[in-house]
């Protein structure tokens, strides 16, 4: 009998400690992604549903500014969890333009999301045919927080001018195709995973394009400068362009505020990953995510939450 009234009382004192920790979990979390013509945000939706179903917590992708401005969300909490670039998350940490402080509070969940794509695009029968050619002319760089923006001052440069010989715009990726469609625009930038919904929609409802190519040169000058960019062909069938289009792209992740607990972000982590398939069916970009990718390539501190569980899994973060 003392051995029976033994086992009831532990199993009250743990279903109390379980209810403790649902008291603790915050009511709802928000998942900050870019604007919805691009990648980040049918990716936040999965993400989204997996928490909300899987963990119990009312979670919503919301839209945002994109990879810059999720950091600066992340840090003064307006977001719980956003998805942004590795080498952004690595300047918000260590205030690297275009951050002025330190976003401390910006660590990280996982990394290998997919591949961010470095995309620019002009009317197809427009006399521009390189990058150099942008020179002078109106470019949207896509929305104002957008990581894309750095990465296209560096490839300028690159080129030989700079962010005061061109005439920047900052829309969403449907406005700026909009604009483009009806001569408003020389060219649009479109940092996202690829193929782009925005870009598929442009050229199949509105105004045939044409994607600008990085030539050789210039590639082997920004890599060895900017290791973060990684050279990549695009095949003809991805687009049904007229070439391979010669780019780069650079790596997509996931971040989390650092005050969320060790024991939720446990919990959202191994969420995700015994729900991969989600994820991965959410845009084609991310159908390489797995275990091994999600601990390598990303330059700030994991959550001790994502260490957690990584660790349990045997991986060594990289």
């Amino acid at each position: 009998m003392r051995t029976k009234c033994g086992w009831v009382l532990a199993l009250l004192v743990l279903f109390s400690s379980s209810l403790v920790f649902a008291a603790s979990d915050p009511k709802f979390l928000a998942i900050g992604t870019a604007g919805s013509g691009g990648a980040y945000y049918p990716m936040g939706i999965a993400l989204a549903d997996i928490i909300t179903n899987k963990v119990g917590i009312q979670t919503t992708a919301q839209i945002t500014g994109g990879a810059i401005e999720n950091n600066i969300l992340i840090n003064n909490g307006s977001n719980d969890i956003a998805i942004t670039i590795g080498f952004m998350a690595y300047f918000a940490r260590n205030a690297m333009p275009p951050y002025k402080a330190k976003l401390e509070k910006v660590e990280g969940l996982f990394s290998g999301l997919s591949k961010g794509m470095f995309q620019v695009v002009v009317d197809k029968n427009s006399p521009i045919k390189s990058i150099k050619d942008l020179k002078g002319k109106k470019v949207s760089l896509g929305p104002a927080g957008g990581g894309a923006i750095t990465l296209f001052m560096q490839v300028i440069q690159s080129y030989g001018f700079t962010e005061k010989e061109f005439k920047p715009m900052y829309t969403s990726y449907e406005q700026s195709a909009d604009a483009l469609a009806d001569g408003n625009l020389d060219a649009i930038l479109v940092h996202a995973a690829a193929p782009t919904p925005a870009l598929i929609q442009l050229a199949a409802t509105k105004k045939p394009i044409r994607y600008l190519s990085i030539d050789d040169q210039t590639m082997q000058q920004l890599i060895k400068k900017y290791p973060y960019m990684i050279p990549i062909t695009l095949s003809k069938e991805m687009y049904k362009t007229d070439e391979p289009v010669k780019i780069f792209y650079t790596t997509n992740v996931v971040v989390v505020n650092k005050d969320l607990g060790t024991d939720l972000v446990y919990r959202i982590t191994k969420a995700f990953f015994e729900n991969i398939d989600k994820i991965r069916a959410s845009h084609p970009s991310c159908k390489d995510l797995d275990l091994a990718s999600a601990v390598q390539g990303l330059p700030i501190p994991y959550h001790p939450g994502a260490v957690k569980y990584f660790k349990e899994k045997g991986l060594t973060i990289k």
